[in-house]
């Protein structure tokens, strides 16, 4: 408990605190309208009969209005709380999304998204089932509030009536605790483990309600994924279910002697009453207390704490456990990267195979990128292609060979002004759901502002046309379920993207990749669009990948990728000439473009 509220005062100090104290508060407030009804009540039989030695009417006036004032402020007490404790779960939020997302993005390379270790504390450090951090940060004050509310209590019944009664009431509570918080977790568990058909339901839902709502209406399967979607649903339940009736009878069986505790305290406080032995203002006083005990146990709050800290220490140890298993290269020399490359990049003997894998994808791979150079790279699905792309952006390291710009080993340079010089529009190119001005602008978001440039990229991508056909020209957002926002054609998105890249030259990168730019627009047009490109962007290297051979035919260098190894390499007329397996590959596409007999 003390953890986490250390960690909610970092993050939040004002709304954590008014919180927590504001739920101490109430449960003080609470143990106070229990101390002024049981005197109010004691004193009544006096005051209306006018014994001798009671208390006066004026003193009587004044505990009513006491106890009527504590008893309104304990009743503004929650609505009060409850607005300290949203912002307080708003700022919690924020900080735990900065705190999971922050170390995952940190590192410019991204192997450790691909490590089970990483990803393990990953899934730990987001929690599952709604026992989460956040969720745990909420039962705190309530938790805390119990703990005050039990402590209070017992005193008051130990010192008005007897210390073995609030002995034996606050054992029971906590036991009753302990154990319908293990009932909880155990029932947790069931459901965590049971994800295979958690995982089928899921994907179901989403098939029906986002990923195929036009071939589940064409192939009427309307009727199938409902009955589908519930077997999947009650198939993950069912464990759960079963886990809960066993429950209910351990439950029922503890619940049982937790009554009969406290119905052994009533009948002892009721017990003394008739004796004499126990005035009337300390039965009033006693009896409420010994019912507060009964139900300040909080077993669901506890495992929410619980989980909420196991969420909390993997969040913590998520940065180092990133840092230990890859570390960031320390770059101890300095280099122009910003006029980068000046002359070439070359890959030398260069060998990768992906983590946790042994397949080779490149093995000794020689490659030479010349500034100002549009080189093409082709070959079959599989090849390797876009794995070279990740390699000369450096989110991965090749496992054997070195790639050098200028001479110099891409590891010894700063990964991330590097990786500022490298413009990519891979085949798999983000749709960011906001407005067209960011998705230009994300290739520099230095030059955000920059309005000639974009006005510039516009031109030269073709996208102007575009913007001014849409309802908020560069202000509208570039998804439906948006208000006021539009779906784009996926020739549109294509410029747009290229657009991206584009803007990102102009701010200063010096290579651009082109991975199967425009493959959402016919032949004859990502043709003319590639070239346009080109021209363009004559004054950085380009390297264009295209399984379209009309695209990468007027490149400078085409270079074919097969079996690991550049095995071509020249024009597209010295590639043809040479009969090898460009030739090849370029007359069986030419052949599907061939009409007559």
């Amino acid at each position: 408990m003390l953890t986490l509220l250390r960690y909610g005062v970092r993050v939040a100090p004002g709304s954590t605190l008014l919180t927590m104290g504001l739920a101490v508060l109430g449960s003080l407030l609470g143990m106070a309208v229990t101390l002024l009804t049981g005197r109010v009540v004691g004193a009544v039989p006096g005051v209306i009969d006018g014994r001798p030695g009671a208390m006066a009417l004026g003193e009587f006036s004044w505990l009513l209005g006491a106890l009527l004032a504590v008893f309104v402020i304990d009743s503004l007490t929650p609505a009060l709380q409850q607005l300290t404790s949203l912002t307080m779960d708003a700022a919690l939020v924020r900080a735990i999304g900065t705190g999971i997302t922050e170390p995952l993005l940190r590192p410019r390379r991204i192997q450790h998204l691909e490590d089970t270790e990483v990803l393990d504390v990953q899934e730990r450090a987001k929690g599952k089932g709604g026992f989460h951090l956040a969720h745990g940060m909420s039962q705190l004050p309530y938790l805390f509030a119990s703990r005050v509310t039990l402590i209070g209590s017992a005193i008051i019944v130990g010192a008005m009536f007897a210390w073995w009664v609030a002995v034996m009431l606050v054992a029971m509570s906590l036991v009753l605790e302990w154990y319908g918080g293990r009932l909880v977790e155990r029932e947790v568990d069931v459901w965590w483990g049971n994800t295979e058909e958690q995982r089928r339901a899921h994907y179901l839902f989403n098939l029906g309600m986002r990923d195929a709502p036009k071939e589940l209406r064409v192939f009427g399967l309307h009727h199938w994924l409902v009955k589908r979607y519930v077997g999947e649903w009650t198939a993950g339940y069912r464990p759960v279910w079963a886990r809960r009736r066993s429950n209910a009878k351990w439950s029922l069986l503890i619940g049982g002697v937790h009554l009969i505790a406290n119905g052994i305290a009533i009948i002892a406080v009721g017990r003394a009453a008739l004796n004499g032995s126990l005035p009337l203002t300390q039965v009033a006083t006693t009896l409420p207390a010994i019912l507060a005990i009964g139900q300040s146990n909080n077993g669901y709050g506890v495992v929410q704490v619980r989980r909420g800290l196991s969420a909390y220490r993997a969040m913590r140890d998520l940065p180092a456990t990133i840092e230990t298993k890859h570390p960031e290269p320390v770059v101890t020399t300095r280099h122009r990267i910003e006029t980068m490359p000046a002359r070439e990049v070359r890959f030398e003997k260069v060998g990768f195979h992906y983590p946790g894998s042994e397949v080779a994808v490149l093995k000794d791979l020689d490659l030479t990128l010349h500034a100002r150079e549009a080189l093409a790279l082709v070959g079959i699905n599989g090849a390797g292609k876009s794995t070279l792309v990740k390699l000369l952006g450096g989110v991965y390291q090749p496992t054997s060979g070195r790639i050098l710009v200028d001479g110099v080993d891409l590891v010894d340079l700063d990964l991330a002004a590097w990786q500022r010089r490298v413009a990519a529009i891979v085949q798999d190119f983000l749709r960011f759901p906001l407005s067209v001005t960011d998705n230009v602008v994300f290739g520099s978001v230095e030059r955000a502002g920059d309005e000639l440039t974009l006005a510039r990229v516009a031109r030269e991508s073709g996208i102007d046309a575009v913007v001014r056909g849409l309802p908020k020209g560069w202000d509208t957002v570039l998804d439906k379920t948006f208000d006021g926002g539009v779906d784009l054609s996926g020739g549109e998105w294509q410029r747009v993207a290229l657009a991206r890249a584009l803007f990102a030259v102009h701010a200063g990168a010096g290579v651009l990749v082109l991975d199967e730019p425009a493959a959402a627009l016919d032949v004859r047009a990502e043709a003319e669009l590639v070239e346009r490109y080109l021209e363009l962007t004559s004054g950085v290297a380009s390297l264009i990948i295209s399984h379209r051979f009309s695209v990468v035919r007027n490149a400078d260098r085409i270079c074919v990728l097969s079996g690991g190894r550049i095995v071509e390499d020249g024009t597209h007329e010295e590639l043809l000439a040479g009969n090898g397996e460009y030739a090849t590959m370029f007359r069986l596409q030419a052949e599907r473009y061939v009409t007559g007999a």
